[in-house]
């Protein structure tokens, strides 16, 4: 009859850590950086997704039959931007 592989995880659970170990503070401090990480993805995905927003409007309200634009005309339209955020 064949033995019983003998393993550290074979009929165990994961054993438990002590609260103020060594291992407990390395998992804490992975899992507060992968927290942060994933924040930070976020913030700027959002942020992104709001000058996207914006430049869309701009290309959206740009007269497609002028070539180049004055300062006046710029200024207008960045204008118009700021009224348009404003209704939001």
């Amino acid at each position: 009859m064949p033995k019983a592989p003998k393993g550290k995880t074979v009929g165990r659970e994961k054993k438990v850590i002590h609260p103020y170990s060594r291992k407990a503070a390395q998992i804490t401090r992975e899992v507060h950086k992968q927290e942060k990480k994933q924040k930070l993805k976020n913030e700027k995905a959002l942020r992104l997704n709001l000058i996207g927003e914006k430049l869309q409007w701009f290309q959206s309200h740009l007269d497609p039959k002028k070539v180049g634009y004055s300062k006046k005309d710029a200024c207008e339209l960045i204008e118009r931007d700021s009224r348009h955020c404003k209704c939001r």
